[in-house]
């Protein structure tokens, strides 16, 4: 009987295992994959100090199992949310579809110290930053995963390194943020620390950079993203789980309960890394009181998400059930 309860409990800890790796690996995703697009927009200090009310935000238990998931995911960096990404999993496909707005949207809101988006946060503020959110986007989200920038070093240095194969010399210099990027082109196992060098680069020293410029550098770090998944999740590293949760659960503050999680374990292998969407918020850069911000066009984004994220939601069950019928006749 006790053995019994001992592989119940094992059981229960490597479900909930694989949901928490995989929210810490979308979230990283979203910190990681996203970030130098960002950094594009603007690129003088925030003044993040000042007295705020500590907003809240709702905390239930959820009775239901969900056949869609809508999660935000934030990459915070020195208490501002540098990286906000929305994204809708759908439960049933496994598709999952990402909306980033970037860090320097322009908005009005109490919480902020100036006007961008980034400022709500600061460390405790996620309620009104998640209604803020659903409000540009026309979204209700039912969770958020906060990730602290240093979990994408600490866990490609727990996974043993990241082979990629880096494009051109990149070499980068900016003491305001500690910033110093040296990598030369070719294949190579990066560490932590090289890691983050190689997704935060966009430009060099003397103003060169991707020959193809920003889609170049998106083509870049999603295969980077790819081949991340890919050995987080290897074989090799199932030994590692233990030390990626604690990694994760010192570096996560996200309000998805172990009961939640437990409910979308047997999902998960629906999940295909290669159908993964993503889109940046409408809209263009523009200088208010001469500073620099996002301006998004709510109305274009919001269409953005109600058609391309149902489309294409839709054209993987077609696919699947083609595939699936496929399968059939040719087992006939």
């Amino acid at each position: 009987m006790k053995d019994n309860n001992k592989n119940k409990k094992k059981n229960i800890y490597t479900a909930f295992s694989k949901v928490f790796i995989i929210l810490s690996i979308l979230g990283i995703f979203a910190w990681s994959g996203i970030f130098a697009f960002n950094q594009l927009i603007g690129d003088e200090p925030n003044n993040s100090n000042g007295n705020s009310t500590e907003g809240n935000t709702e905390n239930t238990t959820k009775t239901e199992k969900k056949k869609v998931l809508n999660v935000l995911f934030c990459g915070e960096n020195e208490l501002l949310t540098d990286t906000i990404i929305y994204a809708k999993y759908n439960v049933e496909n496994g598709q999952i579809s990402m909306m980033s707005v970037p860090r320097d949207t322009y908005v009005n809101n109490p919480y902020c110290i100036g006007h961008k988006i980034n400022a709500i946060y600061r460390g405790k503020n996620i309620g009104p930053l998640v209604e803020q959110v659903e409000d540009i986007l026309d979204v209700k989200i039912d969770y958020y995963v906060v990730i602290s920038n240093t979990i994408v070093r600490q866990i490609v240095d727990a996974v043993g390194g990241i082979e990629v194969d880096v494009p051109i010399r990149m070499k980068y210099d900016d003491p305001t943020q500690n910033l110093h990027i040296d990598l030369k082109p070719g294949v190579q196992i990066l560490d932590g620390k090289k890691a983050e060098q190689f997704i935060r680069f966009r430009k060099n020293n003397d103003g060169s950079g991707y020959a193809g410029g920003d889609i170049q550098r998106i083509t870049v770090q999603q295969g980077f993203i790819k081949k991340f998944i890919a050995t987080v999740l290897s074989p090799k590293n199932i030994t590692n789980i233990p030390n990626l949760i604690e990694i994760a659960s010192k570096n996560t503050d996200t309000n998805v309960t172990t009961r939640e999680a437990l409910k979308y374990v047997t999902d998960l292998s629906k999940v295909n890394t290669s159908n993964i969407i993503s889109y940046t918020a409408a809209g263009e850069a523009k200088y208010i009181d001469n500073l620099s911000y996002f301006v998004i066009d709510e109305k274009e984004t919001q269409k953005i998400i109600k058609d391309e994220f149902d489309k294409v939601s839709m054209e993987t069950i077609t696919d699947k059930t083609e595939n699936n019928q496929s399968t059939s006749t040719n087992n006939q």
